[in-house]
């Protein structure tokens, strides 16, 4: 009884653990957003002269298309465009009287569209009462869509209605020429970097794979049994190469 009683008071000077807890998903959303919203200098609190100057200077050289499609933030609808190869387009997004920003347009919205020649995501973005996104210039005839959605979470994105504007610039010749060897020039240089990666990559394996098979051959010269030295080779392949160690490095014999 003595032996039981030490046990339970011993035991009562340590505190419970704590249960875990799943991690509150809102609460790591909200501060996302928060923090988002506040990289992006809060852009549903912009005026609407920030959003006129960043029409703007969107827009400038391009004209106005005569059409207008209207929309409500409860339910947006995807914009299509039917584009012409050598063209590029602009859409403005202006907010109608009493409509406002929700929750999910706090952080700003993200644009992204599909064409038949692949798909991107378009900028700047939102402006307080409204919102500019270009799509690029089209390299083939074809519908381009246009979805909008919250940068963060999936919260609605507001309430009322709003219009969109659509904006276009024929190329020049000069312009496209200028445009196909800035692409050119873009290719080059992703082609260019992911050479001296993979480049990198393989000097490390070599240089990993030589030094844990020269741990391996001490391992043996010392005396330890093959699959205690092999058990350390594949620990010491992981770390110095990574994932790619088994093909990247031979058995150790």
């Amino acid at each position: 009884m003595r032996l039981l009683i030490l046990v339970l008071g011993i035991a009562a000077c340590f505190p419970t653990p704590p249960a875990y807890q799943q991690p509150n998903q809102a609460a790591i959303q909200q501060q996302q957003r928060a923090a988002f919203a506040q990289s992006m200098g809060y852009p549903t609190r912009k005026s609407p002269a920030e959003l006129e100057a960043m029409i703007q200077q969107q827009t400038k050289d391009f004209t106005r298309v005569n059409r207008q499609t209207d929309g409500r933030l409860e339910t947006p609808m995807p914009y299509v465009i039917e584009g012409v190869k050598g063209t590029c387009y602009t859409t403005v997004m202006r907010l109608d009287e009493g409509a406002t920003w929700g929750l999910g347009a706090e952080a700003g919205l993200r644009f992204d569209f599909t064409s038949p020649t692949g798909h991107g995501s378009g900028g700047p973005g939102l402006a307080g009462p409204g919102a500019v996104a270009s799509v690029g210039c089209a390299e083939a005839d074809g519908p381009i869509t246009l979805t909008m959605a919250p940068m963060v979470g999936a919260d609605p994105i507001g309430q009322g209605p709003y219009k969109i504007e659509l904006w276009s610039h024929a190329l020049s010749k000069q312009e496209a020429t200028h445009l196909e060897a800035d692409k050119q020039r873009q290719i080059a240089e992703q082609r260019e970097f992911a050479a001296r990666e993979k480049e990198k990559q393989r000097q490390k394996e070599t240089a990993g794979c030589s030094k844990c098979d020269a741990r391996y051959q001490g391992c043996i010269g010392a005396g330890r049994t093959r699959n205690s030295c092999q058990s350390d080779y594949r620990s010491c392949a992981f770390e110095e190469v990574g994932s790619s160690w088994p093909s990247a490095c031979p058995s150790p014999r």
